[in-house]
């Protein structure tokens, strides 16, 4: 994953004090007022679900999943497709014996930080630099050559059972990462498949996922230069609430960012830019009815 040019425009927009999202009233898909925000769904006890590319993209929503599985005590799974070997590796002594190897255990110790279950994937990540980047399209035929995502991530759904699930927007991606996007559009397929009782999906039973939402990334610096996500957005959840006794849900995600050592220069941008995760914004989505085909020409 790459975040630097996220970073570094954020920092170029001064000091913290002048920093603040852009915001709308709540509201549901259908424009009603939105009745139980996602904080009070959770309070009942939902099993949340994150899906993405990368090791590491779960920091950009960890407020949300540390208040689920750290405060409330729920059941969190997370699902990344990648291994992030496309990346760079930021130790001083190498990768050894190689980076998708060490983002992997990266992962894995992240994953128990947010005492969370873990599906790590291996399918292709675009090697760096971000202008050598393949088309979205490109990117889903190879991932269909290693293994069917929307199927993989279906019987995840169908196996977890999850209530809630959180993924990136499948346009942009927080960052504009293809990948991002197409884990998205994976995310969503998935979950009107793993509600379908007439699809097999290795002999589980159909599940149907009760909310679905995608993580915006809508910090005004963002929206003002057109590389943010679009809106709208539906919900904003307050990170600064409790995770534990001792941190902040965003101070339990800055804490979670330190299993990500090959990715310090990025990480160390997320620490040293808390305020772009204190408020998290959210698009609550129908998948039944909202379409974005993995498939689709970027």
């Amino acid at each position: 994953m790459r975040r630097r040019d996220f970073m570094k425009t954020a920092l170029a927009a001064g000091t913290a004090g002048a920093m603040a999202s852009c915001r709308t009233v709540p509201v549901r898909p259908d424009g009603s007022p939105e009745p139980v925000p996602i904080d009070a769904f959770l309070a009942r006890g939902a099993r949340v679900m994150w899906c993405a590319a990368h090791p590491d993209d779960e920091c950009f929503s960890g407020g949300i999943l540390a208040r689920a599985s750290i405060f409330y005590r729920n059941p969190l799974h997370l699902v990344v497709l990648t291994r992030g070997e496309g990346g760079e590796c930021g130790l001083a002594g190498g990768c050894h014996p190689d980076l998708a190897t060490v983002r992997a255990r990266e992962m894995q110790r992240a994953a128990e930080i947010y005492h969370a279950s873990l599906e790590h994937e291996s399918f292709f990540n675009a090697p760096l630099p971000v202008s050598s980047f393949p088309p979205r399209q490109e990117i889903y035929r190879r991932w269909r050559e290693h293994a069917d995502p929307v199927r993989l991530v279906a019987r995840s759904i169908r196996s977890f059972r999850p209530d809630l699930l959180i993924t990136f927007h499948p346009d942009w991606g927080a960052t504009g990462h293809p990948e991002h996007q197409l884990a998205s559009r994976c995310a969503t397929t998935a979950v009107r498949l793993a509600a379908d009782a007439a699809s097999d999906v290795d002999g589980l039973p159909a599940h149907r996922v009760e909310r679905t939402y995608y993580m915006l990334n809508r910090v005004w610096l963002f929206v003002l230069l057109g590389r943010a996500d679009p809106g709208p957005v539906t919900e904003s959840f307050d990170a600064t609430l409790p995770a534990s006794r001792e941190k902040s849900c965003v101070d339990f995600m800055i804490h979670a960012t330190h299993a990500h050592r090959t990715q310090h220069r990025d990480m160390g941008r997320v620490r040293s830019n808390r305020w772009l995760f204190t408020e998290l914004d959210l698009r609550q989505v129908d998948p039944f009815s909202e379409f974005h085909d993995p498939a689709e020409p970027a």
